[in-house]
């Protein structure tokens, strides 16, 4: 089973209340929110960390608590259960899974496709081009590529254009496009063993207040 939650960023509501909510953190995501220059940013990171404790605690583990490591590429990561976030803009996304598994959600487009000619495979390129609407295709290949490279877990290490994005199954991995709309894309990719069968998602939109007692 991989669940995914999914917030839409509430900018007042997290500012206003910035220091009870970085308290039910603990310091390591503390540590991320801080170290980010903009509020933008440090709204991101502090929502993104409320959303994996929430998802976190539906499987019975706080994160306060929990016993996180990275390996040797940076990704957090912890025993018996995977987990990965994502932001871009006012969206952010969590996954939990049983297997590795990554999620990317971006707002992103590229309007004069310098960035699809630059990055993307031939093949990619004619896919955007010829997309009904090229900007979402964009945005979906883009996403499918780092939900890929974060199941991975190491990061771009080879030449953009070779990250799988037009198929649904790349060797043990599957890779899934969950949700696209016109302000945002949201991909998931996860390691489950080229045999695996029917993979089941929940997908949840959570709403306020993003906080705990």
């Amino acid at each position: 089973m991989i669940k995914v939650f999914f917030y839409n960023l509430d900018k007042e509501g997290l500012a206003a209340n910035w220091d009870r909510c970085l308290a039910q953190l603990p310091e390591w995501r503390r540590e991320s929110c801080l170290r980010m220059k903009f509020e933008q940013g440090r709204l991101q990171q502090l929502a993104a960390g409320l959303l994996l404790r929430l998802a976190l605690r539906e499987e019975g583990v706080d994160l306060m608590t929990a016993d996180i490591t990275k390996n040797e590429h940076g990704k957090p990561m912890m025993e018996g259960l995977y987990f990965n976030i994502s932001h871009s803009g006012d969206y952010i996304a969590v996954a939990i899974a049983d297997c590795p598994v990554g999620i990317d959600v971006e707002i992103k487009t590229d309007p004069d496709l310098k960035i699809t000619e630059r990055f993307y495979s031939e093949e990619e390129q004619r896919a955007v081009r010829d997309a009904e609407d090229p900007q979402k295709e964009f945005r979906r290949l883009w996403t499918r590529k780092e939900a890929y490279v974060k199941c991975t877990g190491t990061g771009i290490y080879d030449s953009v254009a070779k990250i799988p994005s037009l198929v649904e199954r790349s060797g043990d991995y599957r890779i899934f496009t969950l949700q696209e709309e016109e302000e945002y894309t949201l991909s998931l990719a996860v390691r489950c063993g080229a045999d695996a069968g029917r993979i089941e998602i929940s997908h949840e939109t959570v709403g306020l207040p993003l906080s705990f007692p």
